[in-house]
């Protein structure tokens, strides 16, 4: 079964050995509770997140079912894992497959690997496996209001070139990351002095207030920064997701040209 849009159906055809992954979930079954909720997930990713800016999963259940999915986020970056597998003797296996779906060098890429409990706490843009365990976990999703899996479902193309644009990109003068909370904006306004800086910080947040706009939690760039904003996940979903910003943005240099007169 796969769900997601066309360009990475090839999910659906990746296989992999998961005896590693079976015999680590055994070997800690007596210590976890709802033991058939859990899943050894081993998630690959780049270092250079512009160059591919999602993550691929490899899952088994303790049943044996296997899932292979591209997400948002690094799920043990959402969840810490309960246990954690330091060595994966098959980590050559997953990275040569992780490399045929990023078409990056092998260098390029780190795994790490660990037991979680379903659901895991990211959005897949893409998932293929086991058809029963994922229409039950889709369903069981959607009974209890989160999204994990099903995000696929909702994923075409046009959502999918926006979120390859703006996981880790640009708007105008912000720099953009897409997480599991929302859509952050860091403005990053190279035209003003340091000396002035803390003045333009005070009107981003003014106006981040106006537009009941939330700042970002982190600040994961090395740009020097003005201020931050969050958009809610849905936004990316409607027809015009940056109208607010571009509100706040204009209103914001409209507010630096006037201040910039009596300097």
């Amino acid at each position: 079964m796969y769900v997601g849009p066309e360009k990475f159906r090839k999910l659906e055809n990746i296989d992999f050995d998961a005896s590693e992954l079976l015999t680590f979930l055994e070997s800690k079954k007596e210590r976890l509770d709802v033991y058939h909720r859990h899943v050894a997930v081993v998630s690959c990713h780049v270092n250079e997140k512009n160059h591919f800016p999602f993550y691929l999963n490899f899952a088994i259940t303790p049943s044996g079912e296997k899932i292979v999915g591209l997400s948002i986020s690094q799920p043990m970056s959402c969840t810490p894992a309960i246990y954690k597998l330091n060595e994966i003797s098959k980590k050559e296996e997953f990275i040569k497959l992780f490399s045929t779906i990023a078409h990056l060098s092998n260098e390029q890429i780190n795994c790490q690997c660990g037991i979680m409990k379903l659901p895991l706490k990211t959005r897949f843009i893409a998932v293929a496996g086991n058809e029963e365990f994922l229409k039950k976990e889709m369903f069981s999703e959607k009974v209890f209001g989160t999204e994990s899996f099903s995000f696929a479902k909702r994923v075409d193309d046009r959502v999918l070139e926006f979120l390859e644009k703006y996981k880790d990109g640009h708007y105008k003068i912000c720099r953009t990351i897409i997480n599991d909370e929302g859509i952050n904006f860091f403005v990053v306004d190279k035209k003003i002095s340091d000396e002035f800086r803390p003045l333009y910080s005070e009107v981003i947040s003014l106006l981040r207030k106006k537009y009941n706009l939330s700042p970002a939690k982190y600040y994961p760039i090395s740009e020097r920064i003005v201020g931050s904003f969050t958009l809610d996940f849905e936004t990316i979903f409607s027809s015009a997701p940056f109208e607010r910003v571009d509100r706040l943005l204009e209103e914001y240099e409209n507010i630096k040209r006037d201040v910039s007169k009596y300097f």
